[in-house]
């Protein structure tokens, strides 16, 4: 008789869904404001001269007010509810690399990079406090930072408003 070994029994890519719903939506939110203009719209160079993302820096370096985001796939139920509680609440500020995220459910820092830029549009990296790398393409609109997130699970469009 032949004998078989059993497989994994988690699959390793669902672990974020295991996270607190609070971990998952700060995320989401912090993530789905930097994008609204997607990265093949952006006409972002992969190399921006210094002084261009210098100034796209500048002009982030400031607290933001969620103002929007809807996610390409609907959430469950629960992340429905903590998005729709941070909607209008939740402040992202942006300092020198670094980012804070408070809202009424989210408390959340890390850093991020400005990898390019042109005029009012531009990409960034945001990494989570563990590490975790999420891309955005933003543009500039106003007193408006239309963003859009491309990375699972949570890929979707957003707005953030300068406070």
């Amino acid at each position: 008789m032949r004998r078989v070994e059993a497989g994994p029994v988690a699959h390793p890519e669902l672990a974020a869904y295991r996270r607190p719903v609070s971990s998952r939506i700060g995320r989401v939110l912090v993530l789905g404001w930097l994008l609204a203009a997607g990265p093949s719209a952006t006409g972002c160079a992969a190399h921006s001269p210094p002084n261009s993302v210098a100034q796209a820096n500048q002009r982030l370096a400031a607290a933001w007010r969620l103002q929007s985001f809807a996610p390409v796939v609907a959430l469950d139920s629960p992340l429905q509810a903590v998005l729709t509680a941070e909607l209008g609440t939740l402040i992202v500020t942006f300092n020198q690399g670094q980012f804070t995220a408070v809202g009424s459910g989210v408390n959340l820092s890390g850093r991020f990079d400005v990898v390019s830029a042109s005029g009012d549009l531009l990409t960034l990296v945001l990494f989570d406090p563990q590490g975790v790398p999420y891309h955005f393409s933003a543009q500039f609109a106003g007193n408006l930072l239309h963003f859009q997130s491309n990375d699972k699970p949570w890929v979707g469009f957003g707005a953030l408003e300068h406070t």
